[in-house]
């Protein structure tokens, strides 16, 4: 690939960066022999301001793609649209490709062509699907799940394809999970264990049931929700009735086999429930070392409480740390 930018000064730093997070440091303007694919270009500001004009990937433009690049100043604020670099220890970087018909591909199909030259965080999520390396131990599909990254997508945000959101609401960070978990165990009383075959995978929940959720059931009303704490929580989240609400654990050592849910039951056929990122997810253990890859957008973000698409993306999950890997999950019309 031969790389060129236009710009107002000369560049004095910049590198490629694939999705192993490898460094190639490069040249411009000449053939790089680099493996074909997926490339986050990276150029931190070194003492003065320069403005970028244009990017081409064997001497042609990639065109308004630029404006998928943007700038991460000094407070890891991300600033779009915006082919700059002007701050100490700020960066610009766009993610590229190879191939720029396929480069054009990817962004078109997912970015509608008025919003190229706005603020495409409004709109949209960026997410990065890298290459992923879990341990021998498990099984080879498993381990090519994960190995290999799909690179850079734009979701459209509150679409029946957002892979997830990231709840950042202090109410709920600031609840203290170990009597969330108490009060929740009081309440549910259905337990499945080594579900669906698979061993050290359980779950409490207050349905009987885990892949026939609610076929003849009434939906559980939120004010018939007898505990004050869980009534509380699943309404400062939205919901306005419930399906289901559950404790999912998974063992140490233990996976959730690559699959997508199957929601098939009438309940469902109301969009409320299954359009996009509905389903409450709040890993409340340790996440270290524990890979939840929801399909083309990656590692789920654990360290966070999240809404989830599990509908419309495929995923799995392996537990590879030392615990219990403890979930509260609720599913409900948002």
């Amino acid at each position: 690939m031969k790389l060129s930018i236009t710009s107002t000064e000369k560049l004095e730093k910049f590198y490629l960066k694939d999705l192993n997070d490898k460094v190639f440091n490069i040249e411009l303007d000449k053939e790089q022999n680099i493996p074909e694919g997926w490339y986050e270009l990276i150029i931190p500001y070194i003492s003065k301001k320069v403005e970028i004009f244009d990017i081409l990937i064997n001497d042609e433009s990639i065109k308004e793609i630029i404006f998928t690049g943007f700038y991460t100043d000094t407070k890891n604020k991300k600033h779009q649209p915006a082919n700059a670099i002007w701050d100490e220890n700020g960066y610009y970087s766009i993610w590229l490709h190879t191939q720029l018909g396929f480069l054009y591909q990817r962004f078109y199909d997912q970015i509608k062509p008025g919003d190229f030259g706005s603020n495409l965080f409004t709109k949209y999520m960026l997410t990065i699907d890298r290459n992923i390396k879990i341990n021998d131990n498990w099984s080879n599909s498993l381990k090519s799940y994960f190995a290999y990254g799909n690179g850079p997508n734009w979701w459209l945000k509150n679409s029946k394809y957002t892979p997830y959101e990231i709840i950042d609401d202090n109410y709920i960070r600031s609840i203290n999970t170990d009597h969330l978990l108490n009060e929740l165990e009081k309440f549910l009383v259905n337990e499945i264990h080594d579900m669906n075959g698979h061993k050290g995978w359980d779950r409490i929940g207050y349905r009987k049931t885990y892949t026939k959720l609610a076929y003849n059931e009434n939906l559980l009303q939120i004010e018939d929700i007898s505990n004050t704490l869980v009534k509380d929580f699943v309404k400062k989240l939205g919901y306005k009735n419930i399906i289901d609400i559950e404790i999912l654990k998974l063992k140490k050592d233990s996976f959730i086999p690559i699959h997508k849910d199957a929601y098939t039951d009438k309940i469902y056929q109301n969009n409320n429930y299954t359009f996009g990122a509905k389903k409450f997810y709040w890993n409340i253990s340790d996440h270290k070392n524990i890979y939840f890859k929801l399909g083309t957008s990656g590692l789920l973000p654990l360290e966070s409480p999240l809404f989830i698409n599990t509908a419309n993306h495929v995923h799995a999950v392996v537990n590879q740390s030392n615990n219990n890997r403890v979930v509260i999950s609720v599913k409900g019309e948002l």
